[in-house]
This record gives C-alpha cells, structure tokens and sequence, in this order.
C-alpha cells in the first residue's frame, strides 16, 4: 500500500514538473511564434447576439495558415463577411457565399498578421476579401448587402486592430476575441499598391466573436479536402 501511494505521489509530481516545463516555454516563446503552423476553427460565438454561429460560416471548413513570414491563408472569407456585414446583412448573402467562396478548388483568401515581439495578449490581423473562384463575384454579393455602386471593389482588405489572443499552456488551442478595444479599418489599393482607404461600409458596425482555433497537424488542403 505504501509503494502505491509512493508511486502516486512520483507520478504526479512528474506531471507537475512537466507541466511546469510547458508553462515557462510558453511564456518565453514569443506569441508570433507560437500562432505559426495550421489552424482549424472548432467554433465560432457572436459575443453581441450570444450565439455559436460555427455552422452558419463554415464552407466547408474554417481554417487557416499562419506563416513565419506573417503571412495568412484561409478558409476564413465566409466568416469574415459575417464579422464585418454583420448577422442581418450576411442572411442576405448566405445562400450565395458557397458559390463566391468555392475551397474545394483549393484557392484560399489571403491575409497578414501582425504581432508585437515577446508574449502579448493582442494582434493585428489582415484579410483580404476576393471572391473565389471569379474575384467579381464579390462585388454581387456587396451590392445585395446595398452597398453604393462607387464602393463596388472586387478587392478589400479588412484590418481589425487590437484582436485579443489567448494560447493554453499545451500550444494547441488558441482563442482569437474580436471585442470593444479591438478597431477595424477597411482599404483597397491604387495601381502602385498603396493602400487607399475605403469608406463603402462603416468601420464600427463589426460583430464582436470569439473564435476557438485548434492547432492541426494536416496541410490546409488536407483539411479541405477532409471536409469536402
């Protein structure tokens, strides 16, 4: 008996010290770092409606890459014209996005993120709005939300600052909170590429969501294709 409580008390002991290796590694290893590799989205809540919306903004599956370079691919579109044109306007468009977002044929939205050195507790984020396959196709979508002709751009990226971000101790979940400190600026770009801001919807009418992102161990076409 005593032997048994004795290796009870080893084992647990080893998964505190273990435990404990984890935790420090984290803290020291920047955040940057730490959001890099693949990232399948588990759900998806309207903090403003108080709604899991996962279903309602998965075609056929959220995901994303997230690169050293700080570069993003998606699967994201769908939710992002949610995030930005909100829950009124996307019943609008819903029945529509699979046709504009078509990922089965393996071309993902791009985007940047961009993040402070060392551990933080906030980012930046970038994606670029295209309608896939036929980038025009976009801009049908934006005039049934009744966006202004003037406004019509096949291209648009959608900025939103200050985007909350928690890791777990393992490395595995990550949690993206769009909420009140986090600020949103929309632009295109002219035919030098500079950014040229766009006023076709207004900047403070995004929905607030937490997004639960779990790390993945397959390509972004695996799980695409997994889904399809």
């Amino acid at each position: 008996m005593k032997k048994t409580y004795i290796t009870i008390l080893k084992s647990l002991a080893i998964i505190v010290i273990i435990t404990f290796i984890a935790s420090c590694k984290q803290e020291t290893t920047p955040t940057q770092t730490q959001m890099q590799g693949i990232w399948q989205v588990t759900s998806v809540h309207d903090d403003d409606r108080d709604t899991d919306i996962t279903s309602r903004v998965e075609f056929p599956v959220i995901a994303f890459s997230l690169m050293s370079d700080n570069t993003v691919l998606s699967t994201a579109g769908p939710l992002f014209m949610y995030i930005v044109y909100g829950n009124s306007e996307y019943v609008q468009i819903a029945s529509d996005m699979d046709e504009v977002f078509n990922y089965t044929q393996l071309s993902f939205n791009g985007g940047e993120f961009f993040v402070a050195g060392g551990v933080v507790s906030r980012f930046t984020i970038e994606m670029k709005l295209e309608g896939l396959p036929g980038q025009e196709a976009l801009t049908d979508l934006l005039s049934l939300i009744g966006i202004d002709s003037q406004w019509l751009n096949v291209v648009i990226y959608h900025k939103f600052i200050n985007v909350g971000i928690t890791i777990d101790p393992t490395g595995q979940q990550m949690t993206w909170t769009i909420d009140n400190q986090t600020t949103a600026t929309y632009n295109t770009k002219d035919q030098y590429g500079n950014y040229v801001l766009w006023n076709g919807w207004p900047v403070n009418n995004f929905s607030h969501c937490t997004i639960v992102l779990q790390k993945s161990a397959s390509t972004l076409n695996q799980i695409v294709q997994s889904h399809s």
